[in-house]
């Protein structure tokens, strides 16, 4: 008897021994996910250098470098075809030209500053390229008036440059 609880303890012992910490243990889902009409596609962390490029990228738009901006853009994307932007109001920008020029008009009229207060690189099963999303308060001159606003951008980034961009705005809550 005292043998069978032996090996019984020692059974017990070395089996409880195998199962991995909860630490350890795979993820039952990724991190993330895009939501498509056919399912959920999954999406996890991506390359950290996308964050170098946005933060270049709002820093060129910080000073006015069209130049640099315009050396970010890509003319070309397997996964959205032509460069463009989809401002907070619905409106389409296509093309980097076209890019450069509405800066250069918003640039004068309301004198846009940047600060970036997150960003995040992901990268999407089965996609091209990788994304980043970003948070920024955005303070502006309109009408003679400093406005601020809140903007979360999700951007598109393929051969480590900027493809498209999507921007969500929300205005400053009145103090």
């Amino acid at each position: 008897m005292k043998k069978i609880l032996i090996i019984t303890f020692l059974t017990i012992f070395t089996f409880s021994c195998e199962s991995p910490a909860p630490a350890e243990k795979e993820a039952e889902r990724a991190p993330g996910f895009l939501r498509t009409p056919d399912g959920d596609i999954p999406a996890d962390d991506a390359n950290p250098e996308n964050l170098d490029l946005w933060d270049k990228y709002i820093e060129a738009h910080n000073n006015r470098d069209l130049d640099a901006i315009a050396s970010m853009n890509i003319d070309s994307t397997q996964q959205m075809g032509s460069f463009k932007i989809v401002g907070p109001d619905g409106s389409v920008i296509d093309g980097s030209d076209t890019h450069i020029e509405f800066l250069k008009g918003w640039f004068e009229s309301e004198n846009p500053t940047w600060n970036t207060w997150f960003s995040y690189t992901m990268k999407v099963e089965n996609q091209p390229g990788e994304w980043v999303i970003s948070g920024a308060q955005v303070t502006k001159t309109v009408n003679g008036e400093e406005v601020t606003s809140y903007d979360v951008i999700d951007a598109y980034i393929e051969e480590g440059k900027i493809g498209a961009f999507w921007v969500f705005t929300r205005a400053e809550p009145q103090q």
